[in-house]
């Protein structure tokens, strides 16, 4: 049986090492094993890279996106809010994005609904809520 912590702990880790990475030293599979295959994240469609992606192969194609606009993608300081017995969970942190493009770096407050499954390990459902998302889209020209 794995915690929320544990398992938020190893993604955020893994998104980390991805986003850092140069385009062709990227590598999915430590995030890919954070994830349910049938994985679901849903991003607000007021950003440049909105949509509901689905599965490991969509969720693949959010990070790369992330990744092409972010050398930087850090969640910091998440606390964890769960009700015993659920495996719904609410994280309130700060975010740290630092655009590719151009160096612009941000941290601003950042919530996240999740779904995660206890017994596997591995996150099932992702909704991201932006602080400032006119400020993201800003440092990022969109």
């Amino acid at each position: 049986m794995y915690t929320a912590r544990e398992i938020l702990d190893a993604f955020y880790k893994a998104e980390r090492r991805y986003m850092a990475a140069p385009p062709d030293k990227r590598d999915f599979e430590t995030i890919g094993a954070t994830l349910a295959p049938d994985v679901r994240m849903e991003q607000t469609s007021a950003l440049p890279y909105a949509g509901t992606y689905i599965g490991k192969e969509g969720m693949q194609e959010w990070t790369r996106k992330m990744a092409d606009y972010f050398e930087i993608v850090d969640v910091q300081n998440p606390e964890i809010f769960e009700k015993e017995g659920s495996n719904r969970i609410v994280v309130l942190s700060q975010v740290h994005f630092k655009v590719r493009k151009t160096g612009d770096e941000m941290k601003f407050p950042f919530c996240q609904a999740m779904t995660v499954d206890l017994e596997r390990g591995v996150i099932q459902e992702l909704r991201p809520f932006y602080w400032d998302v006119e400020a993201v889209n800003r440092a990022l020209g969109y």
